[in-house]
C-alpha cells in the first residue's frame, strides 16, 4: 500500500483518467437498478485504443470497476480459484469474491454474484484498527486462503471466507520490517512451499528480503525490483515459474508498474531473484496504483489479472486488466 503521505499527490496522476469518470456517470445515469458492483470497460491506450499486444502480454479486456458500498475499495491481494472466482482483499479486511463470465477466448466479459464480507479474528470479531492492513493473498493447495498483513505482520490462514484465522510460523526477523513495507506478495508454489516477498525490508546490497515458508522451517532468499519500482504481488504458475508485481511512485503522484517473470528453478534458498520484464504500464497508458495480481491457467495460456488499490480515495479508481500470456512465452 502507499504511504499515506502520498496519497494526495496522487490526485494528479489521476486528474488524466476523468474521461473514464465522466463517461461511467453518464452509463450510471441511465441505469434503472445498481449491482453490487458495476463493470465499465475502458481504452487502455487511449492513442491506439485497437492495440492488443504489450509487451509479451495480450490484452484481454480493462475495467474499471465502481460501487457505491462504502466497503468496496483498497483492494490489495488477488486470486482466481479453480471455481471460476475472483478472490480479493481489501486493506481495511474484507473480502470481497465475484464469478467470472468469459468468452469463447476466456476474455472476461463481465463478474456476477459479488460478495463483501469482513476478515474475522481468531476470536471471531472483525479484523479492524492495527490488524487490518491485509496485503497479500494467495490460495493453498487444499484450497485454503493465506493473507499476508503488515503493520502487525503476521500471516493467517483460513479455510473459507467466514472461517476464522489460524497463524501459521513465519520468521521472527519479519517483525524488524518497516510497518508499511512487509509482506506483499505470496505465492504458493508447485511442490507446496509458500514464497513471501516484501515491499520494503531492504538488504545492504538494494534487493529485498523475502522467505522461503515450509511448514516452521525458512529460508531467506530475497527480490531485486527495478530501479524505483517495490513489489506489490507475486502469483505462481502451474510449471513453477513466478510472476511478479513491482509498482513504481515518483513525486507528483506520478505511477507506474511492471510485470515480470522469475524462471522458477531459480527459486531456491539463499537466491538473489529478478525477473525478465513482460509488461511495463507508464504514461501515456492509463495508469494507477496496481497492487494485485492473479493467474489463471488455460488451455491458451495464464490468463492475468491486474487491479488497482484505489486507497478508498474519490480521486483514485479500482481498475481491472486482463491479459493472455501465451503458452509460447513460457
Amino acid at each position: 500500500m502507499l504511504r499515506q503521505a502520498r496519497r494526495s499527490s496522487a490526485i494528479i496522476a489521476i486528474a488524466s483518467l476523468c474521461p473514464l469518470l465522466s463517461g461511467k456517470s453518464a452509463i450510471i445515469g441511465q441505469a434503472a437498478t445498481r449491482r453490487l458492483v458495476e463493470l465499465f470497460p475502458f481504452e487502455f491506450d487511449r492513442r491506439s485504443p485497437e492495440r492488443k499486444q504489450f509487451g509479451a502480454l495480450t490484452l484481454m479486456g480493462a475495467f474499471q470497476l465502481d460501487s457505491n458500498n462504502k466497503r468496496f475499495g483498497g483492494l490489495s491481494g488477488l486470486t482466481a480459484g479453480a471455481d471460476g472466482k475472483l478472490y480479493a482483499i481489501s486493506d481495511r479486511a474484507y473480502w470481497l469474491s465475484a464469478s467470472i463470465v468469459s468468452n469463447g477466448d476466456n476474455a472476461l466479459v463481465d463478474l456476477v454474484d459479488w460478495q463483501i464480507t469482513p476478515m474475522l479474528t481468531p476470536a471471531k470479531t472483525p479484523v479492524t484498527g492495527s490488524l487490518a492492513d491485509a496485503e497479500a493473498l494467495a490460495r493453498a493447495q487444499d484450497g485454503s486462503f493465506l493473507v499476508g498483513f503488515e503493520g502487525r505482520h503476521r500471516i493467517w490462514r483460513y479455510d473459507t471466507l467466514t472461517s476464522t484465522p489460524t497463524p501459521i510460523p513465519i520468521p521472527a526477523e519479519l517483525s524488524r520490517a518497516p510497518s508499511n513495507g512487509g509482506i506483499e506478495g505470496l505465492a504458493t508454489l508447485p511442490d507446496g512451499r509458500l514464497l513471501a516477498l516484501t515491499e520494503e525490508f531492504a538488504n545492504p546490497d538494494g534487493s529485498f528480503k523475502g522467505w522461503l515458508l515450509d511448514g516452521s522451517q525458512f529460508a531467506d532468499l530475497s527480490y531485486r525490483p527495478a530501479k524505483g519500482f517495490r513489489v506489490t504481488d507475486c502469483a505462481a504458475l502451474n510449471n513453477g515459474d513466478l510472476l511478479v508485481l513491482e509498482r513504481r511512485y515518483v513525486p507528483l503522484g506520478v505511477l507506474s508498474a511492471r510485470v515480470t517473470l522469475v524462471e522458477g528453478k531459480t527459486i531456491q534458498p539463499g537466491a538473489k531473484l529478478s525477473g525478465r520484464e513482460l509488461l511495463k504500464i507508464e504514461q501515456p497508458l492509463v495508469t494507477e496504483n496496481f497492487e494485485a495480481l492473479a493467474v489463471q491457467e488455460t488451455a491458451k495460456g495464464t490468463m492475468i489479472y491486474l487491479v488497482s488499490d484505489d486507497n478508498y480515495n474519490p480521486f483514485q479508481q479500482t481498475l481491472l486488466l486482463q491479459f493472455l500470456l501465451a503458452n509460447a512465452n513460457h
